[in-house]
């Protein structure tokens, strides 16, 4: 049988991602200390950045996870 998957809290994706980019941990090393992939740390960050990125422009950030394509200011007439 396969591996289960880790979930992540919100929390702590914020936490590893705010210690990544305040310069206190490099991604490798927040992989190590968090038992996580190098490559989903840089995922979460690009999200985050994203969704703060959209905030700054005055639109609805995207939800963790989802596509910026996909938030509520596209869709509206």
């Amino acid at each position: 049988m396969g591996k289960q998957r880790k979930t992540w809290s919100t929390d702590v994706k914020e936490t590893i991602i705010l210690s990544v980019l305040r310069g206190e941990l490099g991604v490798a090393e927040a992989a190590r200390q968090h038992g996580a992939n190098e490559s989903l740390i840089h995922t979460w960050k690009t999200q985050f950045l994203e969704a703060g990125r959209a905030r700054v422009l005055g639109r609805t950030a995207p939800i963790w996870g989802l596509p910026a394509f996909l938030t509520t200011d596209q869709t509206r007439v």
